[in-house]
């Protein structure tokens, strides 16, 4: 039993023991240089999102369009291939349209001239 105690003994203080100066401004020196290396490499990678997250912004507006797009035509050919009666066309002029439609567009419009300043600093910075 004793010799085990001895032996705890002797690992305990060998591990208290100060570690020597050289080896602790070496590893601190070593952990520095790879902190720097990875927040640069980090740094990299998130500029490139942004940039690629401002790309992906810009088409935005593109692909709704063409699925808005895309959905009306589907819907135009659904109906010719069912057979459905095409829409007198001459009835809906006299009745007169709707200028909801219209006006959102305007409104859509005024807001984009409106903000164009500050949508050009935030996404085209140079």
């Amino acid at each position: 039993m004793g010799g085990v105690t001895r032996w705890k003994d002797e690992t305990l203080g060998s591990i208290s023991a100060a570690p020597p100066l050289p080896l602790v401004v070496f590893f601190g020196i070593f952990m520095m240089l790879m902190f720097l290396a990875a927040y640069s490499e980090f740094k990299e990678r998130v500029e490139r999102s942004k940039m690629e997250f401002r790309f992906a912004l810009m088409l935005l507006p593109v692909a709704a369009i063409l699925v808005v797009n895309m959905m009306l035509l589907r819907r135009r050919l659904w109906l010719y291939i069912v057979g459905a009666r095409r829409p007198v066309y001459g009835a809906a002029a006299d009745e007169g349209s709707s200028p909801w439609g219209l006006m959102l567009v305007l409104c859509l419009l005024l807001v984009m001239v409106y903000y164009q300043k500050s949508f050009q600093s935030a996404w085209f910075r140079l």
